[in-house]
């Protein structure tokens, strides 16, 4: 992930490329008789300037602001990707959010309309829409097909500790527009995975890893149990490797939670 600049508008130009794995959430939306939120963790849904800060309902909102639907909804949102981890979780919560009013109500929004919302709603939000590996830069929202796939067992640890993506931002130096770019790096290294190392490198990790050191150590020891390549996710927590077989992924995970107390650990398998 790559922190090119910051922008007049306060946010930064990125490149990164977003790449689903196994771990996910669990949202059932049902009509009702007024609109009820349920959720396994607490989520509070503080309001800065009238704006929800809880995804979930900012989505329906903006469903109903921009289709006329007055959407009264249950919904129960069943939270399996950790807060505050680097692994979106949010910003797919309210992607699924806004997919499931459109198969609940007749699909009145166009791709057009549902990807002007999601950029609305978040930065990231519009790579969820469809969860397919894309090449994003602007803020993250400017998302293109990548084809890229990843040959190996992905395993991703998420430490007992939770990242602000605003402190993130707050406190990382931009390194500039690259002389190669994310896509052409990756299109030339492969599958050659060790060889990632140095060359595909997340800008918030070194001042992540100054502010949380655990996220270090649990980097090293990956890198010591045979990971050919290990980064940290988005802004953090979470760390993931890359390993040949899901035994040795298996192994590293048990070895590392022995240790260290997680919050997830999950094995994603390699791409057919």
């Amino acid at each position: 992930m790559r922190i090119i600049r910051k922008r007049p508008d306060g946010y930064h130009d990125i490149e990164t490329v977003f790449y689903p794995i196994h771990l996910s959430d669990e949202i059932e939306i049902s009509e009702g008789e007024r609109v009820e939120f349920y959720s396994n963790v607490a989520l509070h849904n503080d309001k800065k300037d009238g704006t929800e800060s809880n995804l979930c309902l900012r989505a329906l909102r903006s469903f109903c602001e921009r289709t006329g639907i007055n959407a009264e909804v249950k919904i129960r949102l069943q939270k399996n990707i950790p807060l505050g981890s680097g692994l979106g979780g949010g910003s797919s919560d309210a992607a699924a959010m806004l997919k499931g009013l459109q198969e609940i109500y007749g699909d009145p929004l166009s791709p057009i309309e549902m990807l002007d919302i999601a950029r609305l709603l978040g930065s990231d939000v519009a790579f969820f829409l469809n969860g397919s590996p894309s090449y994003a830069t602007g803020r993250g929202d400017v998302i293109e097909p990548l084809r890229y796939s990843i040959r190996q067992h992905i395993l991703t640890l998420t430490p007992d500790i939770s990242v602000s993506t605003a402190f993130a931002y707050s406190v990382v130096t931009p390194t500039g527009l690259p002389a190669k770019s994310l896509r052409e790096a990756l299109r030339e290294l492969d599958d050659s995975y060790s060889r990632y190392n140095g060359v595909i490198i997340n800008d918030f990790e070194g001042v992540i890893v100054d502010s949380f050191p655990v996220i270090g150590r649990i980097k090293s020891e990956l890198e010591n149990l045979g990971a050919s390549y290990v980064s940290m996710s988005g802004s953090g927590s979470s760390i993931y490797g890359f390993f040949s077989t899901e035994d040795e992924a298996a192994n590293a995970r048990d070895i590392i939670g022995a240790k260290y107390k997680l919050r997830a650990g999950d094995i994603t398998p390699p791409a057919a």
